[in-house]
């Protein structure tokens, strides 16, 4: 492509959005894409892979730095002393909504919610010699023996602990039944649990198919309407006999420093529904059997205020 800037630019006539400082052109520069997770999980891989298609774009230096800790804490705080110019980029997903509520620090309100990338339902994998073989399994073995269970997940308070919790509930199970044990990715957990350091995880199909591909994991239940075109001999929570809020969805998306402008904000993610499109990101969303959901700011906001209001909610109820 010869010219990435002028390719936004004619998104952006097309979309009817002003193009950023009256005649100047995005981006001015490299962009910085800052993480909450570790290097290796989920969010992290599609992340690297937007980065390259971006970079292939737009002519310029996509530069991804992992910035976990705290549930995103420590990756808010590095957006925080960011220029709002457009130039720097959060990953962001459910999880930092349990984050605000319980840092005491920042808040929905201290970003710009960019754009949503991809939504995937919740699943929970234990490995194949745990003895453990359904959610009926996992429920009779917590409650025979209290306290003995843990699970593992990103974080506490994160959008998988609030998933667990939603499923606890459904299960009857009483607080303390089951330790939930939080790790600084969902990456992490997994391998935690591979280890024989948990007895289940929490996380997602595109995570989790490489261990049960080869014998390691088995995924016990998946949090959706509808079975998984990838594991369709895994059952979904409600087939299983547990009533969940199936609209709880782990998303994935773009957060930019409180202020940046909004046509900033439309210009980047004019260049992200672009590289959604690419054959490569196409075959990664379908490979992980995700959903795809692109929505640009206003309907992005709109939402994320909507799952906010639904983690206030659980965490209220379960004195999280």
């Amino acid at each position: 492509m010869k010219n990435g800037k002028v390719a936004v630019a004619t998104v952006l006539l097309c979309m009817g959005a002003p193009v950023i400082g009256q005649a100047q052109e995005f981006p001015t520069g490299d962009l910085r894409y800052l993480l909450h997770v570790e290097p290796g999980g989920a969010t992290d891989v599609m992340a690297r892979r937007l980065a390259e298609q971006l970079q292939n774009q737009l002519g310029v230096n996509v530069i991804v730095e992992n910035r976990s800790g705290g549930s995103g804490a420590r990756q808010m705080a590095q957006l925080a002393r960011a220029d709002a110019d457009g130039l720097t980029l959060g990953s962001v997903t459910a999880s930092h909504l349990g984050m605000f509520e319980q840092s005491g620090q920042f808040t929905s309100d201290s970003v710009e919610w960019a754009c949503n990338l991809v939504l995937e339902p919740y699943l929970l994998a234990v490995r194949t010699d745990s003895g453990i073989d359904s959610l009926a399994d996992l429920v009779e073995t917590a409650k025979a023996a209290p306290g003995t269970i843990s699970v593992a997940g990103f974080g506490q308070a994160s959008g998988g602990h609030v998933a667990w919790l939603m499923f606890n509930e459904a299960a009857g199970m009483e607080d303390g039944v089951v330790n939930w044990v939080p790790y600084d990715s969902v990456g992490d957990a997994v391998t935690a649990t591979l280890g024989g350091h948990n007895n289940v995880a929490i996380g997602y199909i595109g995570l989790v198919k490489q261990h049960v591909e080869a014998g390691t994991m088995k995924v016990i239940g998946i949090m959706s309407d509808a079975r998984s075109e990838i594991m369709p001999d895994v059952p979904t929570y409600a087939e299983a006999g547990y009533t969940v809020d199936t609209r709880w969805q782990q998303f994935r998306g773009i957060i930019v420093p409180q202020d940046t402008p909004i046509e900033a904000q439309e210009a980047l993610c004019g260049a992200v529904e672009t590289a959604l499109k690419t054959p490569e990101l196409q075959k990664y969303i379908t490979d992980s059997d995700l959903i795809e959901g692109f929505m640009p700011p206003a309907e992005f906001t709109e939402f994320v205020k909507a799952q906010e209001a639904a983690t206030k909610t659980w965490l209220a109820r379960l004195g999280q």
